[in-house]
């Protein structure tokens, strides 16, 4: 592997557990809160596996700049960081299933993700949940949806409203946050496809300001929830207030996950 500025800084990521503590510190609770609803359909024996499997996939995704698949041990970079813990797990993994080629390498977790697909009555379930934990959040965090109209661009002023309020400053449809460290931390936007669909619209990319080529690009659920598992679970609702909670969420993670370097030279 090419040697790089950002790997040096991403080395001193302090991890899932503190990350996540500082999001729920904002105030966003999803993503304890589906944790917590994992532990308990795993049953609580698997409390430290679970946690350290979460940790480690972080780990690994951060350290690889996203160009890593933790579950199936893939890597599109030689990684710096490889977790023999998740190798150890893969290598002991004797139940696959069709229905998840690729799933996690944690039993109970692949039987939940296959009870969701097949028992319509526990996807519901599952899904009033989450529903819940959406409202109750937005009504805390008093999610304001005037302005919302549903399409792909009308998001630009409350992608412009989160990101200056935290200090992001904007060029055209880019907002950058400069780290000390020499971290670059950008949102952008994705306004391809169908105007009246809002979609995934943000993108985010970190990089090293010296060496801006080589960046970990964070488009869709999948990035931020290997980062913070649940946190995918922000997107997917149907109304204003779920799409403005969605947005703010994924940007103030985003600036957490910065925040979390800002203390390294």
């Amino acid at each position: 592997m090419a040697e790089h500025p950002i790997f040096d800084v991403l080395a001193n990521w302090p991890g899932r557990v503190s990350t996540q503590l500082a999001f729920e510190a904002r105030g966003f609770l999803m993503p304890a809160a589906w944790q917590n609803r994992m532990i308990e359909f795993c049953g609580a024996s698997q409390a430290d596996l679970l946690n350290r499997y979460w940790d480690e996939v972080a780990m690994e995704t951060m350290r690889a700049v996203g160009k890593a698949n933790s579950d199936n041990r893939t890597f599109l970079i030689e990684p710096r960081y490889r977790s023999a813990f998740l190798d150890e797990l893969f290598a002991r993994k004797d139940f696959p299933h069709p229905d998840v080629p690729n799933g996690p390498p944690v039993r109970c977790l692949l039987e939940h993700f296959r009870k969701y697909l097949h028992d319509m009555e526990f996807r519901e379930n599952e899904l009033i949940a989450i529903r819940n934990w959406r409202k109750r959040e937005s009504e805390r965090l008093e999610i304001q949806t005037t302005g919302w109209t549903g399409k792909k661009r009308g998001v630009i002023p409350f992608v412009d409203h989160f990101c200056t309020a935290l200090g992001f400053k904007r060029r055209r449809n880019r907002w950058q946050k400069k780290l000390g460290c020499g971290l670059v931390f950008e949102v952008g936007l994705d306004l391809g496809g169908d105007p009246k669909r809002v979609g995934y619209p943000l993108v985010f990319w970190i990089f090293h300001e010296g060496d801006p080529e080589c960046a970990f690009e964070m488009r869709g659920n999948d990035p931020f929830d290997r980062l913070v598992y649940g946190s995918r679970l922000y997107w997917g609702g149907w109304n204003a207030s779920d799409g403005v909670l969605a947005i703010r969420a994924n940007i103030e993670l985003f600036d957490v996950v910065a925040a979390s370097f800002e203390t390294i030279r």
